[in-house]
């Protein structure tokens, strides 16, 4: 009941730590976290689905235990029927007749149906719970990426402003030199246009956030309204394992995988359940009749009766054996879904693995890239305050300077993206976010 437990503490976390939250408290991934495991109604409908199959194992155990009871009946009639003996008359009965019963039955498993059907009931249980775990994963990864989403969206706006501001330091000097007669108004025009670019794109950076917020809120469940601080990744965590070994992992995991085993085990165990179909019953009870208006011809005020009932099937005209051949189907059926899920998987793992390459040896370029188009701003600078370079060469630094940051920001979300979707295909998503000796990074 590992999933139940930690939903419960989830909602204790959470509701601990709403009654201190501030609108400038920052918002970190563990807390969103909690709030999505809280509020978020996917979730909640599979945990509902969870607590269904957990009282179904009780209704199929409960099948097996005694059950009591009672009745009670109250007849009047019309008249009361009389016997004529010579020149006697006697009554047969009472105008009234209250009678009040008390009936105990205990079923006796001979066949194993009733054990056979708890273990059908407790396979379902199992499958609810990991179930719960699948949704409860993919919930996690929609966490993560939207709130890396607003922060990406907050280092967007920080790219924007000083883009802007680089545009606006180059209009003042653009500004002088008009002032001193070596440059033209069409350069002061040019200039201008681009603080006015610069100017919106910032504006689109500063909506992109609100989107991103918006988008986050409505994952936590909350008003779309609601303001939001992130803070932003300290460190990026490292790959470690093969895509083999991870496949492996991911086989072992994976709810979706385990849920698959569990299916076949399932569709075994209803294949004995329909093969008990020709298999005999048998249940006792006893019985109490308490006779509340006693009379000459009915003395008796208690009376108990104890039977035994087997019931065994002779012909039940093939109906068993029509579902026995469908239990079958179905077992085969949840041996292809496996199949069909650990293809899924493997291809699941191979494409997060791949796209987190990927994103790790852009990193590296993007960062190079930085690099240079700092050093190529710089000396654009220098040379354009010198006044030895025309106003299209800074203009052209500055763009390629903005450009370089922008796609650092890119890839190193695309990796931290690419490195929760690949948490999830592996199955240890939740035990990364979640587990406390793991919060601040860990390997796969």
């Amino acid at each position: 009941m590992r999933a139940w437990s930690l939903c419960l503490l989830s909602a204790v976390l959470v509701s601990g730590w709403a009654q201190t939250e501030s609108p400038n408290t920052p918002l970190t991934l563990e807390q969103a976290i909690q709030i999505a495991l809280e509020n978020n109604p996917a979730l909640q409908i599979s945990e509902r689905s969870l607590q269904k199959a957990q009282n179904r194992v009780r209704e199929a155990r409960g099948a097996g235990n005694f059950q009591i009871q009672g009745n009670g009946t109250y007849t009047r009639f019309d008249r009361v029927a009389k016997a004529q003996f010579g020149p006697q008359t006697i009554r047969l009965g009472n105008l009234e007749n209250r009678t009040a019963r008390i009936s105990l039955t205990q079923p006796i498993d001979i066949s194993g149906i009733i054990r056979n059907a708890v273990r059908t009931a407790t396979l379902g249980e199992t499958i609810a719970e990991l179930d719960f775990r699948r949704a409860r994963n993919d919930l996690l990864l929609q966490v993560v990426e939207a709130y890396q989403g607003v922060a990406r969206a907050e280092e967007f706006v920080r790219v924007a402003e000083e883009a802007l501001r680089n545009a606006e330091e180059r209009l003042r000097l653009i500004r002088a030199q008009v002032d001193a007669g070596v440059a033209s108004q069409f350069d002061l025009l040019r200039a201008e246009t681009q603080v006015a670019q610069n100017q919106q794109a910032l504006l689109n950076a500063r909506n992109g956030v609100q989107l991103a917020q918006a988008r986050l809120n409505s994952i936590l469940g909350r008003d779309l309204e609601t303001p939001v601080q992130v803070v932003l990744p300290s460190h990026l965590p490292d790959l470690e394992g093969t895509l083999e070994t991870l496949t492996e992992r991911a086989y072992a995991q994976r709810p979706e995988v385990r849920s698959a085993e569990q299916g076949i085990r399932l569709a075994r165990a209803n294949i004995q359940n329909e093969r008990r179909g020709v298999l005999p019953t048998l249940a006792l009870s006893g019985q109490w009749d308490f006779n509340l208006n006693t009379s000459s011809f009915n003395p008796r005020r208690e009376t108990f009766t104890g039977v035994a009932v087997l019931s065994v099937p002779i012909w039940d005209g093939g109906v068993t054996q029509a579902r026995v051949a469908q239990a079958r189907n179905d077992l085969q059926i949840a041996e292809l879904r496996l199949k069909q899920t650990k293809d899924l998987v493997a291809l699941e793992v191979r494409s997060a693995y791949l796209n987190l390459l990927d994103a790790r040896a852009r990193l590296e370029v993007a960062r190079k890239g930085l690099e240079q188009a700092t050093e190529a701003l710089r000396l654009a600078r220098v040379r354009f305050e010198a006044g030895v370079s025309p106003q299209l060469e800074i203009s052209d630094a500055e763009l390629a300077f903005t450009q370089a940051r922008t796609n650092l920001v890119n890839t190193q979300y695309d990796y931290l993206n690419a490195y929760a979707a690949l948490l999830k295909a592996v199955g240890t998503i939740d035990t990364y976010y979640l587990a406390s000796a793991n919060q601040q990074g860990g390997a796969l």
